[in-house]
């Protein structure tokens, strides 16, 4: 069984091997004939005009009236050649019969010059007329031999019907040129048979090499098609990643935001010693669960694209002092030496995102180092300023120090450990960089530990003192009338207590209808704090549109958003409110209130 089996395979494999074989010999010849199709009117006109002259050089050697008759039956089987090539190529017929329509008006053709040689040898007056002949069909044979080489059966059976005529003509009239003249002749043929054989193999050489980069082009089309589907099917992904991170971190950071007010609201109350640690406690994984979101921020305001740099001229001592009173503390923690090495340069850079850059590379050394410590440092190099930290952690392999840089790559952490971070930290330095028009580089021995570099450029000129950069911080808010809108009700509870607690009157409402119902309690709000994302697919750009229209006035607006989506970050951008991202701290609220009511 299993061998009959087997028998029918190797036949079906035969058959389909045959009929590939017989479907190509089939394609290559519709080719030949559509080329051949192509050559013959120009090959007819030739023939009529060739033989019009030849009329006029044979008749120097023989009467006019057989030539005459011969011109005739020569134009009827033009004519006739036409007529009968005229269709072709013929889809219903298949190129096998056209090719056999093209043999026999080749044949034809051949017959009516070949016959040429005969009215020569009966009609001539001695060998003149033969030798003319001879000339004659040679040149009318070597002329179709470009035009008909392309079937090289068709041309064969031309040349042959064309010839003979003269080799029989030579042998009957006989004499001293006969033997060399059957030999020339018989020498020429050949060679041209030889010369239409290579013609011919380049002509079908010639089809099968398109047919060839046709099969190319088909599968390098089927491979776009292919790349061009696994492209859009990565850009899905992303976007869905994208959607994934902007709904967990929107779900997240709202009860985050709201436990973040109510926690800086109890520390305005008076606590004993324990409650005061638990309230430490819950604080700082708050702060913890905090950070890990905002890092997703990050990175989605930078795909978003909202993140635009700002060049201003700034002293870098500062950013590194502040940089070391807050790592610092954690450095000594970890038993590690943190050490700034002072510096009097200046540079002209987007401060805010250069201290970012700076914290995730702190960060990033604090976390892959066990002994030794951490040199923050500013250093000029080349015309430049170079911002380094180094540490003396495990260090990076060579191959692996430009992958550091990818989205959720992380060295070390196979079993992906939160507390290492989301591997996101130096991803997001590359983005900020890319923002700031600058670079970002490593250098790193496995084993002896790293140094991470940002490029800034220097400057040269003054400085604005920034001793009054907390000039907002004693701003008063007692009076200030905000108007509160959120669909999230401990969020509301949470921000009427801590703006009563800053002697602030406070409106909460839960969507654009019920802040429009609840403005008879506040006429004239001075400010408007929203959610971005509300119920119902109510966005806070719509409340502020809608508030400001019933107001008639651009009221001052903050809106807070624990969304990630880049349309969305876009899209609350674009409204001309102070943009906040969840969780928000006290400090942070009572700050952006100051500056929007200044």
């Amino acid at each position: 069984m299993h061998h009959h089996a087997l028998a029918r395979a190797v036949r079906n494999w035969r058959s389909a091997w045959r009929e590939a074989l017989r479907w190509e010999r089939d394609a290559v010849l519709a080719e030949q004939v559509l080329l051949l199709r192509r050559n013959f009117p120009v090959t007819l006109w030739a023939s009529l005009i060739t033989s019009v002259g030849t009329v006029w050089i044979m008749s120097l050697s023989m009467s006019m009236a057989p030539m005459l008759w011969w011109l005739a039956s020569h134009v009827t089987v033009v004519t006739l050649v036409y007529l009968t090539l005229r269709p072709l190529p013929r889809p219903d017929h298949g190129p096998r019969s056209d090719a056999r329509r093209l043999l026999a008006c080749m044949t034809g053709m051949g017959l009516t010059w070949g016959s040429l040689g005969g009215v020569a040898l009966w009609q001539g007056h001695g060998s003149d007329a033969v030798v003319y002949a001879i000339g004659i069909l040679s040149t009318v044979s070597a002329g179709a031999l470009g035009l008909g080489a392309p079937l090289l059966r068709g041309y064969m059976i031309y040349l042959t019907c064309t010839i003979s005529s003269v080799l029989v003509a030579l042998a009957v009239v006989g004499g001293p040129i006969a033997l060399p003249g059957c030999v020339m002749v018989a020498v020429y043929y050949l060679l041209t048979a030889l010369h239409a054989r290579n013609l011919a193999r380049a002509a079908r050489d010639s089809i099968e090499l398109r047919f060839d980069n046709e099969r190319l082009v088909t599968q390098l089309r089927a491979q776009t098609d292919r790349a061009v589907q696994a492209l859009a099917t990565a850009e899905q992904a992303n976007q869905d990643k994208s959607r994934f991170l902007a709904a967990a971190s929107h779900d997240l950071r709202q009860p985050l935001h709201a436990m973040g007010l109510f926690l800086d609201t109890l520390a305005r109350s008076p606590l004993t010693a324990q409650q005061a640690s638990v309230l430490g406690h819950a604080r700082t994984a708050s702060g913890a669960a905090s950070e890990m979101l905002t890092t997703l921020l990050d990175y989605s305001r930078l795909e978003a694209g909202v993140v635009q740099a700002h060049d201003a001229p700034f002293a870098v001592q500062p950013l590194l002092s502040a940089l070391e009173q807050e790592f610092g503390p954690q450095a000594d923690a970890a038993a590690l030496v943190y050490r700034t090495r002072e510096t009097t340069a200046a540079a002209l850079a987007d401060k805010a995102l250069v201290d970012l850059v700076m914290r995730n590379f702190i960060s990033n050394a604090l976390r892959y180092t066990r002994t030794g410590g951490l040199l923050i440092a500013c250093r000029a190099r080349s015309g430049r300023l170079a911002l380094e930290v180094w540490d003396t952690g495990c260090g990076i392999a060579p191959e692996h120090q430009q992958e550091v840089f990818k989205e959720f790559h992380q060295l070390g952490n196979p079993e992906r450990d939160r507390r290492k971070g989301l591997g996101l930290g130096l991803a997001i330095v590359q983005r900020l960089a890319q923002a700031m028009h600058t670079q970002v580089e490593v250098r790193s021995r496995l084993g002896r530990g790293s140094v991470f570099r940002l490029w800034l450029t220097p400057w040269r000129g003054a400085l604005v003192d920034e001793a009054v950069a907390s000039a907002h911080d004693g701003a008063s808010l007692v009076g200030r009338r905000v108007l509160v809108v959120d669909d999230d009700e401990p969020v509301r509870l949470g921000m009427q207590s801590l703006l009563a607690s800053w002697g602030c009157h406070c409106v909460c409402a839960e969507s654009a209808a019920d802040a429009l119902a609840r403005l008879h309690q506040m006429p004239q709000p001075d400010v408007v704090v929203t959610d971005f994302r509300l119920r119902h697919e109510e966005t806070g750009r719509q409340v502020l549109d809608t508030l400001r229209a019933h107001l008639q006035r651009s009221v001052p607006a903050i809106i807070m958003t624990g969304d990630t989506s880049p349309q969305r970050l876009r899209d609350a951008q674009s409204t001309g409110a102070l943009l906040l991202h969840k969780p928000v701290s006290a400090a942070q609220l009572r700050e952006a209130l100051v500056e929007v009511l200044q």
